[in-house]
């Protein structure tokens, strides 16, 4: 018996919010091929150096791939980066990314038009065989303890631990998507000179292999985690820190 989902859901969602405080936002693919590794750049790129010119290696595109095979965290993480004016391409031998320019989050209905292109490169670029995972990721900085400002208590009997450096994380399950939250308020954003402490609100939303067809609907599925990361935010935010953010309706 499935339980029900413990976020409430706003009847309104606002069309933006200012200061944004979305970091960085991901869109995933990860998928089965026949193609071997050093073919998909080259496969890929083809498709999209007309919009992404600029390409570089990740850093761990200098492990060996025998010695990556062997660590399972690694399995679906990307090795080569392309890079437009708006958006960042992922890629590794198992996964695909399309990702937001840190701290420059250009709104969803940017973000879905370049995800339609995307796709329809990918197509054509013909080396996905089976996708298995579509997920969408967003995570949001804040400079300050940010539990207080959700409805989200975490405690010890009748003591809170919001004052304390306070990090949790919890998987939940709405229809066919499954939902990891993470919240922190220890978090620190940038190096050097640059860092700020803070909290950050880490949302990833996927389907599995079953719930999805990338070339068939792809696009309405990334629009649907989209708005369950949307409704899963607004709905932990309390009605004081939500006017804080300045919602445009």
């Amino acid at each position: 018996m499935n339980k029900p989902f413990p976020i409430p859901i706003p009847e309104r969602l606002p069309r933006k919010i200012d200061p944004c405080p979305i970091v960085e936002a991901v869109f995933e693919i990860r998928f089965n091929t026949a193609e071997p590794w050093r073919t998909l750049p080259g496969l890929l790129s083809e498709k999209i150096r007309g919009r992404y010119r600029e390409q570089k290696d990740l850093p761990l595109a200098q492990i060996p791939e025998e010695v990556r095979r062997q660590i399972p965290a690694l399995t679906h993480q990307p090795l080569m980066q392309f890079l437009s004016t708006d958006f960042l391409i992922q890629l590794g031998p198992s996964v695909l990314s399309l990702i937001t320019k840190p701290n420059a989050y250009p709104g969803w209905s940017a973000v879905e038009t370049e995800l339609r292109w995307f796709l329809d490169r990918v197509q054509e670029a013909g080396f996905v065989q089976e996708a298995g995972r579509l997920g969408v990721r967003y995570i949001d900085f804040f400079e300050k303890d940010i539990f207080p400002s959700l409805i989200l208590d975490v405690g010890i009997g009748a003591s809170p631990l919001h004052a304390n450096e306070l990090q949790i994380t919890t998987v939940l399950r709405q229809g066919p998507f499954t939902a990891r939250l993470l919240v922190s308020n220890s978090a620190i954003l940038g190096t050097g000179s640059a860092a700020k402490r803070g909290s950050v609100l880490d949302l990833d939303v996927w389907l599995g292999p079953l719930d999805f067809e990338l070339f068939e609907n792809g696009i309405a599925k990334f629009g649907e985690a989209h708005l369950l990361v949307k409704q899963c935010f607004f709905g932990l935010a309390k009605p004081d820190f939500m006017a804080s953010l300045n919602p445009a309706y």
